[in-house]
């Protein structure tokens, strides 16, 4: 009932859309728009200031909110933004985005789905489509999903291919030109002055071996410590601080005092850190910039291939980095003895272009094909 109350509201607003395509003028705006989160991210505002600086005569317009589903209320919010897009010439965008994907746009009009990670380490999108963590193929079907791109840049081949199966297209379509992420995780990494920032904030991290952990969400499974914390005993933490970076899908969870549950940007804290442990998330990939021990504690690996699906082998491109067991993966840490050439091989092949003008490169493209 619900699938064909929208069929039944998608059709008029596509015929509402293409009636206003031909009435209101196009003005010379672009759109940012999110549902990732409430505020611009790193990359739309790094997006944002490239583009004032290469053209400042377009003026610029920012919708974000975090979006998890599809509720009337988002479908009511997504109204102001759908129109901005109807007299825009251009967009970016971070995620799946319903007005982009549902509505064909003006002749001319350029479209960037700037997502939101460095690559994907687990599969998404329409590779995992009627899969537990995926939408149906029904779903996909009736928004439209991830339709009407121009490009999609990306930071490395090996990315390419996965975000060529993910969105659907083919690779002249998805350019290896980096991410904006790139440029500001290479300046935070040696901004001395924001690491001040966070020991004055926290003194107590100095001269504690910290532990940064940065799991993915899993749909319906909350987040769990009980593992780590059994063999992270109050003895042990004493010498080493467990800092928690929870993904904004999950909840926070229950944790010891001497644990840290921190709102502080994660790329900040890979500069902090002594050692990164991660386990699916694509924040591997954006922690091997900071080339600091990186970690994988993926107790349910073979759970997961069978179920969502990887794009990166794991225990193949990270020997002696991956492990089931906790225990082991703190033997690993405490023995102090790490294969930075295996990291620095997974880095090269995840991130061709580790220099600073990733932003500049996307806004140069963009404006390139602009009508």
């Amino acid at each position: 009932m619900k699938q064909a109350l929208f069929s039944v509201i998608i059709a008029l607003s596509r015929g509402a859309y293409f009636l206003l395509r031909h009435i209101l003028p196009r003005s010379n705006s672009v759109v940012f728009l999110s549902r990732q989160s409430d505020s611009p991210s790193p990359d739309f505002r790094l997006l944002r200031s490239e583009l004032r600086r290469q053209a400042p005569e377009l003026k610029q317009r920012c919708f974000c909110r975090r979006m998890d589903g599809a509720s009337l209320r988002d479908l009511l919010w997504l109204i102001k933004p759908t129109l901005a897009l109807l007299r825009a010439r251009g967009c970016f965008v971070d995620g799946q985005c319903i007005p982009l994907s549902l509505y064909s746009q003006r002749p001319g009009f350029v479209a960037v789905q700037v997502w939101h990670a460095l690559g994907a380490i687990k599969k998404f999108g329409k590779q995992i489509l009627d899969s537990p963590d995926g939408h149906s193929s029904r779903e996909a079907k009736l928004w439209n999903m991830h339709a009407h791109y121009s490009f999609i840049p990306c930071a490395s081949a090996a990315t390419q291919v996965s975000y060529c199966e993910a969105f659907g297209y083919p690779p002249q379509s998805v350019p290896i030109l980096g991410m904006p992420r790139v440029d500001e995780l290479l300046r935070l990494l040696g901004d001395e002055e924001s690491h001040g920032k966070i020991f004055a904030a926290h003194p107590t991290w100095r001269g504690m071996k910290k532990i940064l952990y940065v799991p993915t969400f899993r749909k319906g499974k909350p987040l769990e410590l009980s593992p780590l914390l059994k063999v992270l005993t109050p003895e042990k933490r004493r010498k080493y601080k467990l800092i928690v970076k929870v993904h904004p899908n999950d909840e926070a969870p229950a944790a010891p005092a001497d644990v840290a549950l921190t709102s502080i940007p994660t790329y900040e804290l890979f500069a902090v850190a002594d050692a990164i442990v991660t386990d699916y998330s694509a924040a591997a990939i954006e922690a091997s910039l900071a080339g600091k021990p990186l970690y994988f504690y993926v107790p349910d690996l073979d759970e997961y291939c069978q179920s969502t699906g990887l794009n990166v082998h794991l225990e193949e491109e990270m020997p002696g980095a991956v492990f089931k067991d906790f225990a082991e993966l703190m033997n690993a840490v405490e023995s102090e003895s790490y294969d930075y050439s295996a990291l620095e091989r997974f880095k090269e092949k995840y991130i061709e272009t580790a220099d600073t003008r990733n932003t500049e490169r996307i806004v140069a493209e963009f404006l390139g094909r602009l009508g």
